[in-house]
Order: C-alpha cells, then sequence, then structure tokens
C-alpha cells in the first residue's frame, strides 16, 4: 500500500514538530514540511520527512513546494503568526488570512482531498456562557481571534472543493513547551511566589500536543466541512493548577491573590508599553474562565484525550528541569515561539519581589 503523501505548514514549530514524529510513528504518511524557519539540526527527523523552506506569504514558495513535492492528499495547515510580542498585528493578520487563503487556493488547484486547520478558542472572546461548543457565537477581542475567525471563513469558501476540518484549539501544551509557560516553571523551580487575578477559582482548559495529533490524524479521514472544540478532560482552576506544579516540584512557591481589576489595568499599561509578556488576550483571560465541551470530536473522530491538563503541565515542568541549562537561542527569530523562552520585561523585576 502506497503511503499518503502530506504536508505540514510550520513543521519545525511545537506542535509541527509533534505532528511529524506522530505520523511517522504510526506510519503510511510520507511527510513534507513547509517553514520559514531552518531545519532545526539538532533534532532526528523520520527517514520519510523531507524538509522544504518557504513563507507561507509567499504565493511563489507555495507553488514551488507543490510543484516540487507534490501531489499532496493531505494538507495540514499549523503555522501562523502568534500575538507573543514579535509579530505586529498587521503581521499576524497577514500570515493567519492571506497566508491561509494562497495555501488553501493552491491546495484547490491541486487536488488535495483534505486540508485540517488549526484555528484557535481566542475566536470566542470572552464568552458569556461555558463550556462554549461549535455552535458558541465567535466575537474576537484582538488581532489574533479575528484573523482566526477570518481563515476559517476563508476556508469554507472552499468547502465544496475538498475536505476541510477546522479545530479551535486551547493552549496547546506538552513536553517541549515554553513560551509563558517557561515563565511559570522558573518561578516554581525558583521558589517565587506564583501570581492569579482574584481568587484563581477560574478553569482553564489546556490540551496535550500529543492529543491534538491524534484528532488532526483522525480528522484526514473525514468527509465533508466540520468544525471541533477540543481540549483537555480534568479541567482544573488556575490555583489547583498551579498548586498541583508547586506540589509536584516540592517548592516553596506560595500563590498570590492580585486584585483583579487593578492588575488588569496595570497589565494593559504594560502591554501598551511593551515592557509585558502577555499580549491584550492573555492579560484578559487570565482571569476568566474558559473551557470547552468535547462532546461532538469524542464521538464523531472517536477521539480521546490520553492526558489530563495537570500531566501535560508535569510532564513539561520535569522537562524544563532537565534541558534548562539547554536553552540557547533566546529570543532567535529562528525558533517559533512556543518552543523558546520569552522576553520577561517587567516579570523580571516581579520576580526579584517574589
Amino acid at each position: 500500500m502506497n503511503n499518503k503523501r502530506v504536508l505540514i505548514t510550520g513543521g519545525e514549530g511545537f506542535l509541527g514538530s509533534y505532528l511529524v514524529q506522530y505520523l511517522s510513528r504510526i506510519g503510511g504518511y510520507d511527510v513534507v514540511i513547509f517553514d520559514k524557519l531552518d531545519r532545526d539540526g539538532t533534532k532526528k527527523y523520520p527517514k520519510t520527512a523531507s524538509f522544504c523552506k518557504g513563507n507561507i506569504l509567499s504565493q511563489s514558495d507555495i507553488h514551488a513546494c507543490f510543484d516540487r513535492y507534490g501531489p499532496f492528499a493531505i494538507v495540514f495547515h499549523l503555522a501562523s503568526a502568534m500575538p507573543n510580542k514579535a509579530d505586529s498585528d498587521e503581521m499576524i493578520w497577514k500570515t493567519n488570512v492571506e497566508g491561509t487563503k494562497f495555501l488553501a487556493a493552491e491546495s484547490a488547484r491541486t487536488g488535495v482531498k483534505s486540508f485540517i486547520f488549526t484555528s484557535s478558542n481566542v475566536t470566542y472572546g470572552v464568552p458569556r456562557d461555558l463550556p462554549v461548543t461549535e455552535n458558541t457565537h465567535t466575537l474576537p477581542v484582538e488581532t489574533y481571534g479575528k484573523s482566526k475567525k477570518q481563515a476559517e471563513e476563508e476556508l469554507e469558501k472552499y468547502k465544496n472543493r475538498m475536505n476541510i476540518q477546522i479545530f479551535r484549539c486551547p493552549v496547546i501544551s506538552g513536553i517541549g513547551r515554553l513560551g509563558l509557560q517557561a515563565i511559570l516553571f522558573e518561578f516554581i523551580s525558583e521558589n517565587r511566589n506564583v501570581y492569579v487575578l482574584g481568587d484563581g477559582l477560574n478553569k482553564y482548559q489546556f490540551v496535550d500536543a500529543g492529543d491534538v495529533c491524534t484528532a488532526l490524524e483522525k480528522a484526514a479521514s473525514i468527509s465533508g466541512f466540520d468544525i471541533y472544540t477540543i481540549g483537555g478532560d480534568g479541567v482544573m482552576t488556575l490555583r489547583e493548577l498551579y498548586q498541583s506544579v508547586i506540589a509536584y516540584a516540592k517548592s516553596s512557591s506560595k500563590i498570590i491573590s492580585l486584585p483583579k481589576f487593578p492588575a488588569l489595568v496595570a497589565l494593559a499599561i504594560l502591554d501598551r508599553l511593551n515592557v509585558s509578556p502577555l499580549g491584550v488576550y492573555q492579560y484578559s483571560m487570565i482571569g476568566q474562565s474558559m473551557y470547552a465541551d468535547t462532546t461532538k470530536i469524542k464521538k464523531k473522530l472517536r477521539w480521546k484525550p490520553r492526558k489530563t491538563n495537570i500531566d501535560s503541565f508535569v510532564e513539561n515542568y520535569e522537562w524544563y528541569i532537565q534541558h534548562k541549562k539547554e536553552f540557547t537561542k533566546i529570543g532567535s527569530s529562528n525558533i517559533s515561539a512556543n518552543r523558546s523562552l520569552p522576553k520577561m520585561g517587567i516579570f523580571t523585576l516581579l520576580k526579584k519581589l517574589s
């Protein structure tokens, strides 16, 4: 039986790296990675994986990749500009909307059968009712969420030309995830206090990267157009989650509650001054509950997450401790945001005071 040839955009990123390894491990796929980042020489790539360097904003790069490595049966579109201070609002919009349009057009033109897209739960904005479902009204509050919503709408235009499956993902955790989790882990590993807004009893859902990969692969065999909310089981309050990591680490860190409204005002000001690692959606939601009903994805895709939120965090904390001295490319433009350490900004002072 011939392997299916698949394209993974953003294959050098955090989730993309997981998906490359997962598809190669289960077999049946020839993987082509498309990314503007250079190939990471520290990673062991499967023999069935090829690398094509290109920018999702370049139609010629996309066409050249399809021309050289295609035809593709499946496209996993994971490439995305993130709200992480490194990308401007203009770049986020262009990458997430225009890049998706270019890729969808080329995929449809060349006969791609299935197009799988990772959107985000930020498309919901700050929902009035929880848990969110696939039918919850989308009302994003910032550029990243608006760009993901628009990308979904652009893809729906192609639903009669190829199968399209869209996943609205929460924050994806797992071994190797850095970004803002690295700040939390640094505070805990150094016995510094960690902070919540208000009482910290807001429930916040994450999902493990490995579990996302199994869902993406299952969706590749589904016909038609559909959207799924996805998330891990065992959703805890942020206070419970932080306390569980503190207990696992045998840390003396304490959880400190900050007055919610004054803290939000301060974070908004710090964001405008560009001295905080938290973007608009991140500081807006840090004191809010956000979790999804995953009934549909479990039933239709016969999918079930293997790891709870705390499983994923604890495993990643252990990995962080073991590899902390190896993080050498801080701020590098050749590493995705979720696989690099963020600039702590004002949090450096906060750590000293904690």
